[in-house]
């Protein structure tokens, strides 16, 4: 099951990232490479793989966790050359979610593609947290990291139009839905660190959980990086020190 392997993925992903080992992140690669290869079919997703045989088209729950591990995964291999390939197969499968689940009607996900769904009388649109976070709420979050990592507004029109879609049941079962409200928190309090590769690799070990990081070699003169909120910059980090304080002040900038 896709969903299943790509909480196992992302999981690989941080801790490769946390305790700096590389056998985590390989087994992340792999797991995740399997997937694409043995489940992305002829331009369709699958959730199950049967005796080597792609089968069941991918559920909301499938698009979203794995587009959340790929992303995981690009933030894990920053210093390799397959972060951009992560990044792009990101989209591309996001692309393929927005096209066969999105609702135009209501906005957020349905919980299977339109295609597949004729005999249903109901389409439902899964935000409930269960054994496993609801697809509604990791796809908002990643619509958020997509916007922040391609500069795409559109990903962020998007992740509005379905946090204002669910608005409703989060300000009445808030305890239903912890998933919508961590992505609300990205919504809110979004951060890109634009950063050399040896800043990224002290920081990204720390716990900021809004956050994104791109090297950047374009620095302003005698900055060490950037920290940026949405759309706007803060002034340029002249110091590790003071790029880590922008950073902290950039997580809680809501919170007050």
């Amino acid at each position: 099951i896709v969903a299943w392997n790509s909480l196992m993925i992302s999981g690989l992903a941080r801790a490769a990232t946390v305790f700096n080992n590389s056998e985590y992140l390989e087994l992340a690669v792999n797991a995740a490479n399997f997937i694409i290869e043995n489940q992305w079919v002829d331009e369709r997703f699958h959730r199950l793989n049967y005796e080597g045989k792609p089968t069941v088209m991918a559920q909301s729950e499938d698009y979203a966790l794995f587009i959340k591990a790929l992303l995981d995964l690009q933030q894990a291999s920053m210093t390799s050359s397959n972060t951009n390939y992560w990044l792009e197969i990101a989209v591309k499968l996001q692309d393929e979610f927005d096209n066969f689940l999105w609702s135009l009607e209501a906005s957020g996900y349905y919980n299977s593609p339109r295609d597949v769904s004729g005999e249903l009388i109901l389409r439902e649109r899964n935000y409930i947290d269960n054994a496993t976070p609801a697809a509604n709420g990791i796809a908002v979050a990643n619509l958020v990291r997509l916007s922040l990592l391609t500069e795409e507004l559109y990903y962020l029109d998007r992740a509005e139009s379905a946090l204002t879609a669910f608005s409703s049941i989060m300000k009445k079962s808030p305890q239903a839905c912890p998933s919508l409200f961590a992505a609300l928190d990205w919504y809110r309090n979004q951060t890109l660190v634009r950063t050399s590769e040896a800043e990224i690799s002290s920081l990204i070990t720390q716990y900021f959980p809004t956050t994104i990081y791109k090297v950047e070699a374009d620095l302003p003169k005698n900055s060490v990086g950037l920290v940026c909120q949405g759309l706007i910059c803060k002034k340029p980090s002249l110091t590790k020190q003071e790029l880590l304080e922008h950073l902290e002040q950039s997580q809680n900038r809501w919170a007050k």
